[in-house]
């Protein structure tokens, strides 16, 4: 699965790292900081409140994660691409693994204007790690280094 990640993602310049989503940090300050800091808050599906609040019990539920760091040159050009392909992705691999999820890096942005709430693709949107308590620091993720994270979790 991790070259298959790679390979697909190898426009963003992917690195993949496996990991075990029961041994994963949660952290509810990342939700806090949706909450207090983030513009997207109450305004997107991917996001707080909008987001359940059962997301630690959801996540330990799988045997398998996948941290996929991106590089985005153009960030917000770049996140809408991610997220589309992140969908695909999840997408193409329900017949392998039905319950198969991915979470998005950053808020929602697969429309270039947001209709919300009366989203036109919400089939589509997915929370972001914030919204559920990652962080990307615990994928080697720093702050100012032009890489994001998203995440593939599978049963």
């Amino acid at each position: 699965m991790i070259e298959e990640l790679r390979e697909y993602f190898s426009e963003f310049d992917a690195e993949v790292i496996e990991f075990d989503p029961k041994n994963v940090k949660i952290d509810r300050r990342a939700r806090w900081k949706c909450m207090f800091g983030c513009s997207y808050y109450g305004k997107r599906f991917s996001c707080p409140p909008n987001v359940p609040e059962d997301y630690e019990e959801f996540i330990r539920s799988y045997r398998k994660g996948y941290a996929i760091l991106l590089r985005f040159n153009n960030y917000f050009e770049d996140k809408r691409k991610a997220q589309e392909k992140l969908v695909e992705f999840e997408r193409s691999l329900l017949n392998r693994y039905p319950l198969a999820f991915v979470l998005f890096p950053g808020g929602c942005d697969l429309c270039y204007e947001c209709s919300y709430p009366d989203c036109k693709r919400q089939e589509d949107v997915r929370p972001t790690l914030s919204s559920v308590g990652l962080t990307v620091e615990q994928f080697g993720i720093k702050v100012g280094d032009n890489r994001n994270v998203a995440i593939l979790l599978l049963e």
